[in-house]
C-alpha cells in the first residue's frame, strides 16, 4: 500500500513539473520567438548595408516584405523597427513584421500618409508591456528620460532623418493629432504649434512652417481609449 502511495505521489510530481514546463513554454515562447526574429532583422537591415545614402539595407528589407518603406529607432532604447504601410490600419495591428499572425503586430504608417506629399508621418505601435514595440515611448513621461534620447531616428529608402522631439503627451484617441496633409505652410505651422502647447513639458524645439514631422502614436492605459503621442521634427 505504501509503494502505491509514493509511486502515486512520484506520477504526480512528474505531472506537476510537465504541466509547469508547459506553462512556462507556452507564456515565454511567443515573446522568446519575437526577439529572435527582431534579431534577424536587425542583421539583415544593417549587417550587410552597402548603399552609401541609406542607413539600413533596404533592398534586403524589401526581400523579406515588399510593404517596408521606413526603418525607426532610438538610439539607447529596444525601439528599434522596420516599418511598413499598406492600405489599411489593421492588418499590421494583428501581424508582425513577417507577416504572420502575432499579438505584438507591426509598427507601421497610417495608410493615408504618402510618401512625398505627407509633412506628418504618423507611425503606430502597439504598448506592450515588456518595452517592446511603442513600449518603452511612456518613459518620455519623465523629462530626464528626454534628455537622454532626445531624437528619433526614422528613414526612407534614400532619406535618412533624424527627428528631435518637440512635444509629448496623452489624449484620447479622437484628438485631432494625426492629420498628414496641409494646403499652406500657416496651416501647418498652426496645427503644430497647437500640438506642441500640449505637451507635458517644454523639449526646447520650435518648429518652422516649412518643417517635416514624424508622430509616434501609441495606446496607453491612464484612462479609457487613451494614446500617448510624441512628435518630432526633421533635423535639416
Amino acid at each position: 500500500m505504501q509503494k502505491s502511495m509514493s509511486k502515486i505521489k512520484i506520477v504526480a510530481v512528474f505531472l506537476l513539473i510537465a504541466l509547469a514546463i508547459g506553462f512556462t513554454i507556452y507564456n515565454f515562447y511567443p515573446k522568446i520567438n519575437q526577439t529572435v526574429q527582431k534579431d534577424k532583422i536587425i542583421a539583415v537591415a544593417k549587417e550587410n548595408h552597402t548603399e552609401i545614402a541609406d542607413r539600413i539595407d533596404f533592398n534586403a528589407l524589401l526581400a523579406l516584405n515588399p510593404d517596408t518603406i521606413g526603418w525607426v529607432q532610438i538610439e539607447g532604447t529596444s525601439l528599434e523597427y522596420p516599418v511598413v504601410q499598406t492600405d489599411n490600419n489593421d492588418y499590421y495591428l494583428s501581424h508582425n513584421y513577417l507577416q504572420e499572425e502575432s499579438f505584438e503586430g507591426a509598427v507601421f504608417r497610417d495608410y493615408l500618409c504618402n510618401t512625398t506629399t505627407t509633412r506628418n508621418h504618423v507611425l503606430y505601435g502597439h504598448y506592450m508591456s515588456d518595452e517592446s514595440m511603442f513600449g518603452s515611448l511612456w518613459n518620455y513621461q519623465d523629462q530626464a528620460y528626454l534628455k537622454l534620447h532626445p531624437v528619433i531616428q526614422f528613414d526612407q529608402p534614400g532619406h535618412p532623418g533624424d527627428w528631435e522631439i518637440f512635444s509629448i503627451y496623452i489624449t484620447k484617441a479622437d484628438y485631432d493629432y494625426r492629420q498628414p496633409e496641409f494646403i499652406t505652410d500657416g496651416e501647418f505651422i498652426d496645427y503644430m504649434n497647437r500640438l506642441k502647447a500640449r505637451s507635458l513639458y517644454d523639449t526646447g524645439v520650435t518648429l518652422d512652417p516649412d518643417d517635416e514631422v514624424l508622430t509616434l502614436s501609441t495606446c496607453i492605459y491612464t484612462f479609457d481609449d487613451a494614446r500617448f503621442a510624441v512628435h518630432a521634427r526633421k533635423v535639416k
